[in-house]
């Protein structure tokens, strides 16, 4: 009983290992770089600028970028413009905190999705139970949504989120939950 015991603690220690390191990289990932759509987009989008305009934010940030700026020059220099043009520049809290929040929760979630797919694995090469392997392609489909669903994906593919404030991350917060605790019945 005291070997299960402590192979039943080493595994819950490794899983908790790798999904501190999945949570670590997806920080990193996250906050290396913007992860909403691209400041021109975001300024024609937000602020619904005449084509003058737009080309002047172009111009502005073509030349920011030659020089050698940095994200955070250009975006002061784009706000400095807006302001001038008596446009109040909206804060960027749902770009940069509600989409760094998804990225690390749906990256979370694909390393749940992942770990609960290779238990359920184990599970049926010990018993060869068919609900076991509904459980499998259930797990399956589980790791295709959280892998479509996640940020670095889209990125990847040359797509950038826009907009969705809160309810950009809360599905994969409520898909965290239920997966944490899918994980944590599954383990016991």
């Amino acid at each position: 009983m005291k070997g299960e015991m402590s192979r039943e603690k080493k595994r819950t220690l490794v899983i908790l290992a790798v999904l501190t390191v999945v949570v670590l990289f997806a920080i990193f990932w996250a906050t290396r770089k913007p992860i909403g759509s691209l400041l021109e987009r975001q300024v024609k989008e937000r602020w619904s600028l005449t084509d003058e305009q737009i080309k002047e934010i172009q111009k502005l940030v073509e030349e920011m970028r030659r020089s050698g700026a940095g994200w955070k020059e250009i975006k002061a220099a784009v706000d400095t413009k807006l302001r001038e043009w008596n446009i109040k520049p909206r804060p960027r809290i749902d770009i940069e905190l509600f989409y760094t929040i998804k990225t690390v929760v749906s990256t979370v979630n694909t390393a749940l999705v992942t770990i609960l797919l290779f238990t359920y694995i184990e599970i049926y090469r010990k018993t060869s139970s068919e609900f076991t392997v509904r459980l499998i392609i259930f797990s399956l489909l589980l790791f295709l949504y959280t892998l479509t669903s996640n940020p670095i994906i889209h990125w990847i593919f040359g797509f950038r989120a826009f907009g969705l404030g809160p309810f950009a991350m809360l599905p994969d917060l409520f898909t965290c939950i239920a997966l944490s605790i899918l994980l944590y019945l599954s383990i016991k």
